[in-house]
């Protein structure tokens, strides 16, 4: 009877250390989940306040160019925010919210869930990226060669407040990282012990 009791009295302290580290690797994953969210929300937000004023820029450049501004909106480009460019971060950061709850609340549906989706949505952002790097290149073969699409992608952005624009800028790789540490935090050990409680 002593032997159990000085066993379970050795053993509470390793089992409170293993919880507690379990603990924070899974709080650390679901708050980086809830940033993820909150980063994604950034660009639309800002489209929806400035998204007028954006568009508006960007068909006065190609009026001083000398092209029709009218040109932009028979190719369906737009520079303000609607449609799928409003409904894709806002299904994103749906998403990765549920996901840092169920994480949080200790539903092993989450880890499951999220090993499979995160990695989707780290996909996601590398295409984001390299969209985003190739956008001149593809706005001006749409425009044709009379068009310095690197000037109308210049003045669409001399819009946005010069934080708004840095933080925009900065998300994406904010969000790769977060997609990147969130997966090995869940693949740890301690996370998956907080799971199996």
């Amino acid at each position: 009877m002593n032997n159990t009791t000085a066993h379970t009295a050795t053993a509470t302290p390793a089992t409170k250390t293993v919880t507690n580290t379990a603990t924070k690797t899974v709080t650390a994953a679901g708050v980086l989940q809830v940033l993820f969210a909150l980063a994604f929300l950034i660009v639309p937000v800002a489209g929806l306040f400035y998204g007028a004023d954006v568009q508006a820029a960007a068909e006065a450049e190609l009026a001083r160019q000398g092209l029709d501004p009218g040109l932009l909106a028979r190719n369906n480009l737009h520079f303000d925010e609607g449609g799928y460019a409003l409904v894709i971060p806002a299904v994103t950061a749906a998403i990765a919210a549920v996901l840092a709850w169920l994480n949080l609340a200790g539903r092993r549906a989450g880890r499951v869930l999220t090993l499979i989706v995160q990695p989707i949505l780290l996909l996601l952002d590398f295409f984001i990226l390299t969209s985003q790097l190739a956008r001149a290149e593809y706005l001006q073969g749409i425009l044709g060669g009379g068009a310095d699409a690197g000037a109308i992608l210049a003045a669409s952005e001399s819009v946005y407040p010069g934080w708004l624009l840095a933080v925009s800028q900065g998300r994406i790789f904010f969000t790769m990282a977060a997609s990147a540490v969130v997966i090995v935090l869940l693949l740890l050990p301690s996370a998956r012990a907080f799971f199996r409680r």
